[in-house]
């Protein structure tokens, strides 16, 4: 009987110490989520026609008889926002396709390429926040929408894109 009550009592500390540390890790990600820098598309400007090879490699984004049209077929003006991400990355152009009709409560659509115009990123939000934490060299970016969790993506070298990392409950 005593080894079995020393494996659950090893046990029970195990998975206490798991929790806490994940406790510490969701507490971490929660203050670096309340101390970010939101950018949305108020701070983005207007796509010009310098923006055009640009806007050719947004999925779903169309241009015809000079308007361009989202992926609901509404007329729209992207934007264009710069992201520094450091590391390998540098600098990445956010894409910003406003449309609640298409979006929902997020309103918008960011697509995040990089400079060879390769989509690492793309979904609908409200804003977007370079985190101070990094993967692979890479700031971490947070996208927030409507409710109140908050996913975290980090970059991952090997897949050349954004992966989802947490999400965390802000409430």
């Amino acid at each position: 009987m005593k080894p079995f009550l020393s494996l659950s009592l090893f046990s029970a500390l195990s998975l206490l110490t798991v929790s806490a540390h994940a406790q510490a890790a969701s507490q971490s990600d929660r203050q670096m989520i309340a101390h970010a820098h939101w950018l949305s598309a108020e701070q983005a400007r207007p796509a010009t026609s310098s923006d055009t090879a640009t806007l050719k490699a947004v999925p779903d984004l169309t241009k015809t008889a000079g308007q361009y049209h989202d992926l609901c077929n509404t007329g729209m003006t992207p934007k264009i926002l710069s992201l520094d991400v450091g590391g390998a990355l540098g600098t990445l152009t956010a894409v910003i396709e406003e449309d609640t009709t298409c979006f929902g409560a997020d309103g918008a659509r960011y697509t995040l390429l990089d400079r060879t115009h390769h989509v690492v990123w793309q979904n609908s939000a409200a804003a977007i926040a370079i985190l101070e934490s990094r993967h692979d060299g890479v700031h971490d970016l947070s996208f927030g929408g409507a409710g109140p969790r908050v996913p975290v993506w980090s970059w991952s070298a090997a897949r050349q894109a954004y992966q989802l990392r947490t999400v965390i409950d802000t409430e």
